[in-house]
């Protein structure tokens, strides 16, 4: 049982508290989701409950933190540890040992417990999370999700009754994202687990939930059942920058679109399918659907000059490993390009390729007509901007505003032209208030919104975002997002590697599928995700009403692939849709 009251807190050296009067109640085997933007408080929160905060980072807490009965401010982090886990983002940031066993067997050891007990505790934590045959596996070698199982495992040896999962699954594919989830509901329905989960994934979630916290500038503003807060609260939601289910959304487009108030919206959130599916049937039955047609500006233009050309481009591993197989890829100049398939499936490595970390031992790449082989990094640099997936890869001064400074200075600017465009890369990206903050004690949102400023600030031809919105809300994707539409608009090309199926089909004209090291679908965003076979065999999950439009579509329904709910409006209510 944790109990929080009063709870504010102030990181050192700020004037303003990032938690403000707290006070929360959650009881055993509770599944508990936290919503609310990034930076809102949600990480230094569950970062109290087992003294990190401010044990750890210094500051001024005030208030009460409970944990089973426990004042946390009164017992060490490692004293918490029995009480309660947490999960953070990255899994490596928390793996120690070689192998999967020793790691496991970690926190038991470093409580001086007897051998015959940690054996017994890591033989229970490893077949809870399905990982007996990897037992002897190293860490390095393992996937995200494996990792992450991993991790979940260390926690478990430790025996507490409280897991929290601070974004679990922002680093991993669908498969790595459905493997974490389904073991998190196990813990929970099987071993009667208190679950508290910091997600952005609000469409694999929600159905986990028990209750829903929602909280936005350091306070708890909402706070409730699923269907409560996402039927009831639609609008209040948006303006914090929550992503709705798109489950939600749709119902609330049907019955708003006839006639139905918000007081009618109580259907359950995470169970509608079949009954939303049944309703559209009636809806579009009738054959209006297949007079609407989408502009086919998602479509890349063929005529435009090549950007990049990469011709029979191969990649082999140290280990002998085939990386990349036989690609030929070209991208036109203003194209907007998302690149998506499992992790390992070849797209970080190919991407690589463009920017000189990686070269080309067989095939070519030209940018610009120049082939890359006989280019500097330096000289890349100046034409790719590259976001790596961890932001924290590429941060590296004590400051915000220094950060995008260095590189700017490094190619010879002067400081006028320095500063204009360190003003605007920070406004464009909604960081000008913290430009005198250290880049580590801003959110991992925060963080990844800095690596893409700095990578503007150069002002490159061809921006390269490998997973750029890991760990940000809806909110900050959607502006972030139209600010690189905007980009590409005034003639940046935009290659895009992401998980996330729903930002692929708002955004990019062009979709490259990717499967072990190879291109096996390549084309405009809706002929690609026409493809619901090929893709679910390369672990590619689509947007709720893409499936709607499918199983429509196999129903006899004349439709269109659909790829947002303001398409499926359109054809609801006959409304165009531009974009």
């Amino acid at each position: 049982m944790i109990d929080i009251r009063n709870l504010s807190y102030t990181y050192p050296n700020m004037s303003e508290p990032v938690l403000r009067g707290i006070d929360l109640h959650i009881d055993d085997r509770e599944f508990v989701l936290i919503l609310g933007p990034s930076g809102c408080g949600k990480s230094t929160l569950i970062q109290c409950l087992n003294g990190l905060v401010p044990k750890v980072t210094g500051g001024t807490l005030k208030g009460d933190v409970m944990v089973n009965g426990r004042d946390v401010r009164s017992h060490k982090v490692h004293q918490m540890a029995m009480d309660i886990g947490i999960i953070f983002q990255n899994p490596d940031t928390q793996l120690f040992a070689l192998t999967v066993e020793k790691d496991i067997a970690f926190g038991p050891e470093n409580l001086g417990m007897p051998k015959k007990e940690i054996l017994e505790r890591m033989e229970r934590a490893i077949h809870t999370v399905g990982m007996d045959r990897m037992r002897n596996h190293f860490i390095f070698t393992l996937s995200g999700g494996e990792k992450q199982r991993v991790a979940i495992a260390g926690t478990l040896a430790m025996e507490s009754g409280i897991m929290v999962l601070d974004e679990p699954t922002s680093d991993l594919d669908p498969v790595g994202t459905s493997e974490v989830l389904s073991l998190i509901r196990r813990l929970n329905q099987e071993k009667d687990m208190t679950i508290i989960l910091i997600e952005h994934k609000i469409d694999e979630v929600i159905h986990l939930a028990d209750r829903v916290v929602v909280m936005d500038q350091g306070k708890i503003i909402m706070d409730g059942a699923p269907d409560k807060i996402f039927n009831h609260a639609h609008e209040r939601l948006k303006r914090i920058g929550i992503c709705l289910p798109q489950l939600s959304e749709i119902d609330h487009a049907i019955k708003n679109g006839s006639g139905g108030s918000d007081s009618e919206c109580d259907s359950p959130v995470y169970s509608s399918y079949r009954s939303i599916l049944a309703r559209l049937h009636h809806l579009l039955s009738d054959g209006h659907a297949s007079s609407i047609r989408f502009k086919t500006a998602r479509t890349p233009s063929a005529t435009r000059k090549p950007k990049i050309m990469i011709k029979n481009l191969w990649h082999v591993f140290d280990d002998g490993r085939i990386g990349l197989e036989d690609i030929n890829l070209v991208i036109p100049e203003r194209d907007f390009v998302a690149l998506i398939g499992h992790n390992g499936a070849g797209k970080t490595t190919l991407v690589s390729h463009l920017i000189g970390l990686l070269r080309p031992k067989k095939g070519n790449i030209f940018i610009d007509g120049s082939d890359v082989s006989r280019m500097t990094v330096a000289a890349l640099a100046q034409k790719v901007g590259y976001l790596f997936q961890n932001p924290d890869n590429q941060i590296f001064t004590d400051s915000v505003a220094q950060e995008l400074r260095f590189g700017l200075k490094n190619i010879g600017l002067d400081d006028r032209i320095i500063k204009q465009r360190v003003d605007a890369a920070l406004a464009m990206m909604e960081l000008t208030r913290f430009q005198n903050r250290h880049p580590h004690s801003l959110s991992r949102g925060q963080r990844q919104r800095l690596a893409v400023a700095s990578i503007l600030a150069m002002e490159p031809d061809i921006i390269v975002l490998d997973e750029p919105t890991t760990g940000q809300d809806w909110g900050h994707v959607n502006r972030f997002l139209h600010q690189i539409q905007h980009l590409n608009e005034l003639g940046k090309t935009i290659v895009l590697i992401t998980h996330d199926m729903n930002i692929v089909a708002n955004y990019a004209r062009r979709t490259v599928v990717m499967e072990n090291g190879r291109i096996v679908l390549d084309g405009n965003t809706r002929d690609v995700f026409s493809n619901p076979e090929i893709l679910e065999k390369t672990g590619i999950t689509l947007p709720v009403v893409t499936k709607l439009s499918h199983d429509l579509q196999r129903d006899g329904v004349d439709i269109p692939t659909l790829l947002t709910v303001q398409e499926l409006c359109s054809c609801m209510f006959s409304q165009p849709v531009n974009y």
